[in-house]
């Protein structure tokens, strides 16, 4: 398969969930330190549970040192 160019990474994605964010925050922590190169956070502006997109994402920023967070979105 072509890599178009692209250099191959690794992550995860986590749940966003409302009901324990520290515990959110410290899986991205453990993706960084077990090597992985992102985290992804699903983003449903409809489901109460889940927390703020990118307040999250802000917030992982601001705690990992290289770990790139993106947005997906689910349609």
């Amino acid at each position: 398969m072509p890599d178009c160019g692209q250099e191959l990474r690794f992550g995860t994605s986590l749940t966003p969930s409302a009901a324990d964010p520290a515990a959110v925050v410290e899986f991205a922590l453990v993706a960084e330190w077990a090597g992985l190169d992102l985290v992804t956070v699903q983003d449903h502006l409809y489901q109460p549970r889940f927390l703020d997109t990118w307040t999250l994402l802000t917030w992982i920023a601001a705690r990992t040192e290289r770990t790139v967070s993106r947005e997906t979105r689910a349609d």
